[in-house]
């Protein structure tokens, strides 16, 4: 992650393009300097010893105080000096605060395409568009070139970006200003953020200061535990919890000029703690090992897509992969991430987006019609049973009334049939928050998916109309509905008027698109095994080891 130069339009800036080798590196305890700032700043990803690739992930940030305890011996390496090196005893108790730190700069940037970097031509036209109409434009490509398993994976995309502005905040009103109040808003860094970190030891009262970077190496077999540790901070969903760790635990700056904890461990050290908070780990082995080999695909294609701005390359909440160290670890799930040591999923165009939901309500949706891009044969939705037909729902409403028992997810009911209901007060109060419209009237699915998922929604009232894209943004707006697979109708009032409360009627749990995880375990309840639940949600792939 460089400092960005340079301010004139229509620049190239790249970040998370890399190129990974399979090579016998050293263990995260045996990192040089250079490697340990290398995992900081960039989006460079490196491999262990057993060539299993390492991986950053934030634990936590935005902390003015963290407390870290060690189970076993630690080895603490300040990040300014490599020659600095100093062994704690076992037990010891770290607290670590900040001094003269400042936060990091950006400008902000609205997205306005996304394009794959693969073709140039493509680029250039999407830039030529917005230039023309006399935007100020810049490309940011993120994903990643990596070279694993005999072949290169390419997962890098262009984002064009129009209208800079100093804060986010300058930005997403510059979006609001141009109708596009939805869009993802792109950070340019232009100076990192930086501060001394100070870490005194509970006992002894040995104090250590490091400039930018702390990191805590344990003896092999040995955890790093934070006694209260602060989840999802900044997000409506946050609490405290006490969790330990595997692997190395970095402390560095974050952008916000607070302290930022990351875990450092192998990509297999860190499924064991990811797929128990994806699925039931009472569920049966072949859905078990399906999961960890979807959790295993979205680990590498999320590196350079997600915080590129950030010293990690992933999160541990649901907006990368929900992790949450050793606490939840478990036998069964811990057994089929090693089943399934290094398995990837392969189409012919490289590596499958293995993303996955919790319950599809009898019919997967496809990407494209979810997110955009090109069709993509390995997720292209299909009904939830043995036909995997892709034709698309007609009906929606008669699809709900009457659904299939022959579906894989139909076992969970809670999740495969639903009803929520609003009252016409909350839903013109949640309305009224985007577009003064006045009492809300009627609410009109414009644009489905191939399962029905309402994915461009207008909103009428007494005052005017509004239409809102995304099927997750739709569901959010109506007060956190299951999914976009559903119908509404309306009781009481005058047919113009509020109504006294809204129903909806739906399926599904999540975005529908990919590995429904209630369908793989209705799956091998049947004795599907493994290579039967892959081939039915990711059609057309082949399931290879890559380390």
């Amino acid at each position: 992650m460089e400092d960005s130069t340079g301010g004139r339009a229509g620049r190239n800036c790249v970040w998370g393009a890399l190129f990974v080798a399979l090579a016998a590196t050293p263990a995260a305890a045996e990192l040089s300097r250079r490697d340990r700032l290398a995992v900081l700043y960039s989006n460079q990803v490196i491999f262990d010893r057993r060539g299993e690739p390492l991986v950053s992930v934030r634990v936590t940030e935005g902390q003015a105080r963290v407390e870290i305890e060690s189970a076993g011996g630690v080895t603490l390496l300040p990040g300014a000096d490599d020659g600095s090196r100093v062994r704690a005893r076992e037990g010891a108790r770290w607290t670590l605060t900040l001094t003269d730190a400042h936060p990091g700069t950006a400008r902000h940037w609205i997205a306005v395409d996304r394009v794959g970097a693969s073709d140039p031509a493509a680029v250039a036209a999407a830039r030529a568009r917005f230039a023309e109409a006399g935007e100020e434009v810049a490309t940011f490509e993120s994903g990643a070139l990596i070279g694993i398993a005999g072949e290169t994976l390419d997962t890098r995309v262009v984002t064009i970006a129009i209208a800079p502005a100093d804060t986010a905040e300058a930005a997403r009103a510059q979006a609001r200003a141009r109708g596009l109040e939805d869009a993802e808003l792109v950070a340019e860094p232009r100076a990192r953020a930086g501060g001394w970190i100070v870490a005194r030891e509970a006992k002894s009262g040995v104090e250590i200061r490091a400039r930018d970077l702390l990191w805590f190496s344990p003896d092999p077999g040995a955890t790093l535990t934070i006694p209260d540790l602060e989840w999802g901070h900044g997000t409506p969903k946050r609490g405290h919890a006490r969790r330990t760790y595997a692997g190395d635990l970095y402390v560095a700056v974050g952008n916000d000029g607070r302290l930022a904890v990351v875990n450092l461990l192998s990509a297999e050290r860190l499924l064991e703690g990811v797929v128990p908070s994806e699925i039931y780990p009472s569920a049966p082995p072949a859905a078990l090992q399906a999961q960890a080999v979807a959790a295993r695909g979205q680990l590498l294609a999320k590196v350079g897509t997600r915080h590129r701005s950030d010293p990690y390359l992933l999160c541990a909440e649901t907006h990368c992969q929900k992790y949450t160290g050793e606490t939840r670890t478990n036998p069964a799930t811990s057994a089929a991430v090693q089943a399934t040591r290094g398995q990837l999923l392969f189409e012919p165009a490289g590596l499958v987006d293995t993303v996955y939901h919790a319950a599809c309500g009898g019919h997967t949706e496809a990407a494209d019609a979810m997110w955009g891009g090109a069709p993509r044969a390995s997720l292209p939705g299909l009904t939830d049973d043995d036909a995997a037909a892709t034709a698309p729902i007609d009906d929606v409403a008669a699809f709900l009334a009457r659904p299939d028992a022959r579906a894989f997810c139909a076992w969970k009911g809670d999740h495969f049939r639903w009803t929520r209901t609003l009252t016409g007060a909350q839903v013109t109060a949640a309305v009224a928050a985007r577009a003064a419209i006045g009492p809300v009237h009627a609410i009109e699915p414009l644009r489905r998916g191939r399962s029905g998922r309402a994915l461009a929604v207008r909103y009428t009232g007494r005052d005017g109309s509004i239409e809102v894209a995304g099927s997750y943004v739709n569901r959010t707006l109506l007060g956190g509905l299951k999914s976009g697979l559903w119908t509404v109708a309306r009781t009481g009032g005058a047919a113009d008027g509020e109504p006294a409360r809204w129903t909806f009627t739906g399926a599904g749990f999540g975005h529908g698109v990919g590995l429904c995880q209630h369908g793989a375990i209705g799956m091998a309840r049947q004795g599907r095994g493994l290579a039967d639940i892959l081939r039915h949600y990711y059609p057309g792939s082949t399931l290879r080891r890559a380390w």
